[in-house]
């Protein structure tokens, strides 16, 4: 018999796999400039998937070649020069598509059929991701030859195209650092620019800290959807089940619906920190905005009666349906700082929402605290708060902020001290 059962070899290899994970993701802190990056991070990833042979290609200037900055496992007259053209085999497909894909067999892909691999190639599956920042296309990585001879899974081509963003996100912090160095360096030798200079690091820097604190939201993303997603289908599944079986009992049936409506939020929690990690967002369907609003509002009516807070509505009507891309969240959030930020004695919490000029136009202003100005511009920043600890971590506005983006919408905060705050939020209608 072994030392571990079946379970607990299986955790251990779940641990010894984030703990790769989180080295590749730390090796920003590491690394003196982009070269060192690439290469460190494909042999710490080879080793992560067992895999024997790999590349990363980066887009060139002119947005149409790609180019080899780093291999392994190929003999070097296979690298020198190599350049992909966009839709030019496995990477050239992933580049133009910006999505990952895994390639079980090259010879009976019918999206490769024009496509021959080298001979020098042991085994005949793919595993490849794009390197995004945002919807920018940095280059491509791609994973191939696995040592055990099995073919690659959707589980590991998903674990890579997470890997990817990070490593992205690592190289563009190191490059910005490198431009800053740059800039700092110029800034001794031109001193009649000093103050424009000056002012242009303050605004890398801080870039270089927002990417730092973006690929430590990664990280926490990747732990928080390993550890939760799994327990929170089994629970969703039996909740429904329940349902199910429950269909003459209206009251257990309304409990196990408030049941299914938290857990789904949860889920949704977790899929918008890793969207956030990525800047990226999936479109739902599309919802009303006037329900979504009263969601929001029973999310957080304990707290609403408990302070004796009064909630005051101007929304038009006929409001056209969104998309949802987590326009509850938003709302959501807001409203519960608003009512975090009213004191004890009570106060009041105005929501209006009309469509003006292409735009739903919504304002959500409270007799709260206020915030001093000098914080308005920091409370979008990743892990900024004013809250104590166990009051929140500092990621809702930022994901509130990212989701916004995504809709191509836009978000502004006024307030003074003892004045309330007011956030102003414009959505496109036509998405």
């Amino acid at each position: 018999m072994g030392l571990f059962t079946k379970t607990e070899q299986d955790e251990n290899t779940q641990v010894e796999a984030l703990q790769k994970v989180n080295e590749i993701c730390a090796l920003v802190t590491t690394v003196l400039n982009e070269q060192d990056l690439l290469e460190q991070s494909l042999q710490q990833t080879m080793r992560l998937f067992g895999a024997t042979r790999a590349s990363v290609f980066i887009l060139g200037e002119n947005g149409k070649d790609l180019i080899m900055r780093c291999a392994s496992g190929m003999q070097r007259a296979e690298q020198e020069k190599m350049v992909k053209k966009m839709g030019e085999g496995i990477v050239g497909h992933v580049a133009r598509r910006k999505l990952p894909i895994v390639v079980d067999d090259i010879e009976n892909d019918a999206r490769f059929h024009d496509f021959k691999a080298r001979k020098s190639y042991r085994t005949p599956s793919f595993i490849c991701a794009p390197l995004m920042i945002k919807d920018k296309l940095l280059g491509v990585v791609n994973i191939a030859d696995k040592g055990s001879g099995l073919c690659f899974t959707q589980n590991e081509m998903q674990l890579l195209d997470f890997l990817s963003t990070q490593i992205a996100l690592n190289y563009r912090r190191i490059e910005l650092y490198q431009k800053f160095k740059i800039m700092v360096r110029e800034t001794r030798t031109l001193k009649d620019r000093l103050g424009q200079s000056d002012q242009e690091a303050k605004t890398l820097k801080k870039q270089v800290h927002i990417n730092e604190r973006l690929a430590t939201i990664g990280k926490l993303a990747g732990g928080i959807a390993h550890e939760f997603n799994n327990p929170l289908d089994g629970v969703i599944r039996y909740t429904n089940l329940c349902l199910e079986h429950t269909k003459d009992d209206e009251v257990v049936r309304g409990y196990l619906l408030e049941i299914k409506h938290g857990l789904n939020r949860m889920a949704n929690i977790v899929k918008n920190l890793l969207a956030c990690s990525r800047n990226e967002f999936q479109p739902g369907e599309r919802v009303s905005f006037q329900q979504i609003l009263e969601r929001s509002l029973a999310s957080v009516h304990t707290e609403v009666e408990h302070k004796n807070i009064k909630i005051e509505r101007k929304i038009e009507e006929n409001i056209p349906p969104l998309r949802d891309l987590g326009l509850e969240h938003i709302l959501t959030n807001i409203l519960r700082n608003a009512v975090e930020a009213t004191g004890p004695s009570g106060g009041k919490i105005t929501i209006e929402a009309q469509c003006q000029e292409k735009q739903l136009q919504i304002k959500i202003r409270d007799t709260g605290a206020g915030i001093p100005s000098a914080e308005i511009e920091k409370i979008f920043e990743p892990f900024y708060t004013t809250k104590a600890m166990d009051k929140g971590c500092g990621l809702g506005l930022t994901i509130v902020a990212e989701i916004i983006k995504s809709y191509g919408g836009k978000i502004r905060v006024e307030s003074e001290p003892g004045d309330g705050t007011l956030f102003l939020i414009a959505l496109p209608l036509q998405q």
